[in-house]
């Protein structure tokens, strides 16, 4: 019986870790192919969120950058593979089964790539057209797929691809679209949104919601799953539209964070395969919710009460 390879998972919040290591178990194999793992000391590869600070210092004194998929806008260009986010996880596997290719025929990589030397340490770090001529590259296995060149080794056609790429990614903005079947549950979000300075709008149904996010720009939508019988759609289907089908007026996606009394980890794919960012449970985890607003640079003045204070026997 083939021993699953194990990988282990730097940064990301709690959700995505989750998500990420649900992976492993719902890629359709009889097996798994990959096993997650706590110890990066115990692990062939690694998940790394190219994005949070300290976890490209960490996998550079482990001398682990070369065995890393980093997820993200800032992957450095040593790395072995590299994809931008929302993460997908088609794309994750393909990308691990790609680095094992690497691991397995090492001359099956692509040759050091020369940069120009007008090009500082901070473009190797960030997306943009860099108008590069085409570099040669070395072809891959036939089995395996080519691993992913970091921005600053695309050709300009592509380097703007990934630009747009990046321009779906969410933009939050400090207001928020709240989106539930229950009055009570809104409005109890609504107040502790306020004590962050996040201007909520409220819809109790799929149909109010779309109006809203065609005629104004939302930095997060908070979504219920089960958005009741007077919804066309449930909260899963609509996170879709959002993230994918909705154009918006700010040009980019809002952040969309699922809110519901079912999280368990399938659940949480779920919201994920839908395009959620984060999930949060009911009844709603306010430590957790401070820790989501302050990723995305919203916090709550100092002495700030009130607002945020859950009253006794309240229920959201």
């Amino acid at each position: 019986m083939p021993v699953p390879i194990p990988v282990a998972i730097l940064g990301f919040s709690a959700f995505d870790r989750k998500a990420l290591a649900s992976y492993f178990q719902l890629s359709g194999r009889s097996l798994p192919r990959y096993a997650h793992v706590l110890n990066a000391d115990l692990a062939d590869l690694v998940i790394a969120d190219a994005d949070e600070p300290g976890v490209l210092e960490l996998l550079q004194t482990l001398g682990r950058v070369q065995d890393a998929l980093f997820i993200g806008a800032l992957a450095p260009p040593e790395a072995g593979a590299w994809m931008m986010r929302p993460i997908d996880q088609t794309q994750v596997l393909r990308e691990l089964d790609a680095l094992m290719a690497q691991r397995d025929n090492p001359a099956s990589q692509p040759l050091p790539l020369p940069l120009p030397s007008s090009l500082g340490q901070g473009a190797l770090r960030t997306i943009g057209t860099l108008e590069l001529p085409g570099l040669p590259t070395r072809r891959a296995d036939d089995d395996a797929p080519p691993p992913r060149r970091h921005p600053a080794q695309l050709d300009p056609r592509e380097a703007r691809r990934r630009e747009l790429e990046a321009l779906r990614r969410p933009l939050v903005t400090p207001r928020a679209l709240l989106v539930d079947d229950s009055e009570v549950a809104l409005h109890f979000l609504k107040r502790q949104l306020l004590a962050y300075g996040v201007e909520a709008d409220l819809a109790r149904h799929s149909e109010r919601a779309l109006d809203l996010l065609t005629h104004h720009v939302y930095g997060l939508v908070f979504l219920d799953v089960d958005l009741g019988p007077h919804s066309r759609t449930d909260g899963l289907t609509l996170c879709h539209q959002i993230r994918y089908r909705l154009r918006h007026p700010g040009g980019r996606a809002p952040m969309v964070v699922m809110v519901s009394a079912f999280h368990d980890p399938v659940d949480q794919v779920r919201g994920t395969l839908a395009g959620a960012e984060a999930y949060l449970g009911k009844p709603l985890d306010l430590p957790a919710l401070d820790q989501l607003l302050g990723r995305q640079g919203l916090y709550r003045p100092p002495g700030a009460t009130g607002a945020g204070a859950r009253q006794p026997g309240q229920r959201p």
